[in-house]
């Protein structure tokens, strides 16, 4: 006899890359599933929208990825886009007010001497302070952190004030999103080894060749719509229901569901779920990231890295979008013969509430002062995107409360880069955490 839960699909709550990567994942092992998302399109808070003054394809916020990305390299590959990242290495150009731009520039040598001659060739630096981050970088690693904050490890380690903003500051914000005040140094620690101390492959800097959505959202839709999955958007789900079966009830429709993942923030997931669901009130401290694109009436020239550091300044990265997506100007842009280039200021909690043109002014005297020949440049479109709610604040009283992907409820599951993954809240803790929980899933109901 047939049970009846194998004709009913697995429900993912959530179209972000948490629940794309579990969609993705079941629909790959002939699971039925149907994602549903609340917004208007997939990706959740990784994602491309169209800018209506330029016509152009506008990521939420530029991202850039590191070969040590192995979940989210592993969706990518699923659906087909593996290809569709830059060949990068190991190296990270930062610019700085009285050196200038110099790069963290890893050989090929075996882990991890690769970082080691990275860092003791670091001109940001002088030779005592490389090596004295250097012993740093290892008493991180090497020494559990408890419950400390980077700063207190710095401390610790008398890491001076150049070493802080020339090394550790860019390396925090970057993959922690927050000051080194409030991040925890337990989490830093599993950055630098996965992405530092690893592999020279682990190390690599990948960006998008295209917009978020063309990367990843889109083609896991066609991914999963071709494999018999529905995937519905602008879908609200108001509650899941445990009686009389499992389900999800969304837009006063009752979907019967196998089982259940719930891949969404802890806000929403306080909205939706039962009491037993709820996650720790705690968990809702959140950090904002600020995206800013500008349009440039010309080209910033050759000399000028397609993706450079900031130190000392309050933008922290500048990204040459045109050229990393070798896109040319269309017709309908504000500067057909110029460059858009995108530039990120993370753990941005004091720019959430600064009007939009007061950044783009601020932003832009930020890349005038890094970039010589932007000096001349006008800018003619600039568009600030505000994501309030990027990522869950890695304070390190925060860490034990992240839950895992089991829940209280039977056939239900929950994801997102916000639970306990070991890792800060980035795209490859958010893949992780779906291939977990559709893992659980797979295992239950085979």
């Amino acid at each position: 006899m047939t049970d009846p839960q194998q004709s009913l699909p697995i429900v993912i709550i959530g179209g972000g890359v948490a629940g794309l990567a579990a969609a993705t994942h079941l629909a790959e092992a002939n699971q039925t599933v149907c994602v549903l998302e609340s917004g208007p399109a997939l990706g959740g808070r990784a994602r491309s929208f169209i800018d209506r003054t330029s016509c152009d394809a506008v990521d939420n916020g530029q991202h850039a990825l590191m070969g040590c990305y192995d979940e989210f390299l592993e969706l990518l590959q699923r659906i087909g886009r593996q290809d569709a990242l830059t060949d990068g290495a190991p190296r990270i150009p930062l610019w700085s007010t009285d050196r200038g731009i110099h790069a963290l520039d890893c050989p090929r040598l075996p882990a991890p001497l690769h970082f080691a001659a990275g860092l003791l060739r670091y001109k940001q630096l002088s030779v005592r302070e490389r090596l004295s981050t250097a012993l740093a970088g290892h008493r991180l690693v090497t020494q559990p952190q408890g419950d400390a904050t980077v700063t207190a490890v710095l401390d610790a380690a008398r890491q001076n004030t150049r070493q802080r903003r020339a090394f550790w500051d860019p390396i925090v914000w970057a993959t922690l999103n927050s000051s080194p005040e409030r991040a925890s140094a337990a989490l830093l620690a599993t950055v630098v080894k996965r992405a530092l101390m690893g592999s020279f492959d682990d190390g690599r800097f990948l960006l998008p060749r295209v917009p978020l959505s063309e990367l990843y959202a889109d083609p896991a839709r066609k991914f999963i719509e071709e494999r018999g999955g529905e995937v519905r958007c602008r879908t609200h789900v108001d509650e899941i229901v445990t009686k009389g079966g499992l389900a999800v009830r969304a837009g006063g429709e009752r979907l019967a569901a196998a089982a259940v993942i719930l891949a969404v923030p802890p806000a929403a997931l306080s909205k939706i779920g039962p009491t037993a669901l709820h996650p720790d009130p705690s968990l809702h401290r959140v950090t904002p990231i600020v995206s800013t694109t500008l349009w440039l009436d010309r080209n910033l020239g050759s000399d000028v890295p397609d993706f450079l550091g900031l130190i000392d300044s309050e933008t922290h990265w500048l990204f040459r979008v045109d050229r990393l997506h070798a896109a040319p100007r269309s017709n309908s842009s504000p500067t057909p013969e110029g460059e858009r280039i995108a530039c990120v200021r993370s753990g941005a909690q004091d720019w959430v509430h600064l009007p939009r043109p007061e950044i783009a002014k601020r932003v832009w005297r930020d890349i005038q002062r890094a970039v010589p020949s932007s000096r001349g440049a006008r800018v003619s479109h600039s568009l600030v995107v505000k994501e309030v709610a990027a990522t869950l604040a890695p304070e390190p009283a925060l860490q034990a409360l992240r839950p895992g992907p089991e829940t209280e409820i039977p056939h239900v599951w929950r994801a997102g880069d916000w639970t306990s993954t070991g890792l800060p809240a980035t795209l490859e803790s958010a893949a992780l955490s779906g291939h977990l929980a559709a893992d659980l899933c797979l295992g239950e109901l085979q």
